[in-house]
């Protein structure tokens, strides 16, 4: 190796050593840098995409529910990035609550696979119960400012 080369490696690896992690994130402050709270707001749009799925909007359950695995799921999660936005606000972590208890009956029933063994009646009930808490969950999101 040339010494020109040699020092171009050895500078390299010391400055990778000791530039360290320095970013205008972590510089001059032991407190983490202040975000956004976009968390509730992207709630919300996602909230309003899956009140206009089929699972959520559909007057014949009994023929939608084989479907709606996918829509439980990402109403599901939906839920919990609102109760994780505003976890002190009863109008959002309650109906947050209520869409997890819809989605374990939902899971509990076998009904995300849409075929038997599951019962079709517990699957309808338990996606009529995600969507009153949907329903619920979108009344306290549109509260919160």
């Amino acid at each position: 190796m040339t010494p020109v080369l040699a020092l171009l490696v050895l500078g390299g690896v010391l400055g990778g050593v000791l530039g360290g992690c320095s970013s205008e994130y972590t510089q001059g402050t032991s407190s983490p840098p202040a975000r956004p709270n976009t968390s509730l707001e992207a709630a919300r749009t996602k909230l309003g995409l899956v009140q206009q799925d089929p699972c959520y909007t559909s007057r014949d359950l009994l023929r939608q529910w084989p479907v709606c695995g996918r829509w439980e799921e990402e109403v599901r999660n939906v839920a919990n990035a609102a109760a994780g936005a505003r976890p002190d606000d009863r109008e959002i972590t309650d109906p947050s609550a209520a869409v997890e208890t819809g989605h374990e009956h939902f899971l509990r029933a076998g009904c995300p696979a849409g075929v038997a063994p599951a019962d079709p009646a517990t699957c309808v009930a338990a996606v009529d119960e995600t969507r009153v808490a949907v329903t619920r969950l979108a009344t306290g999101i549109a509260a919160a400012r």
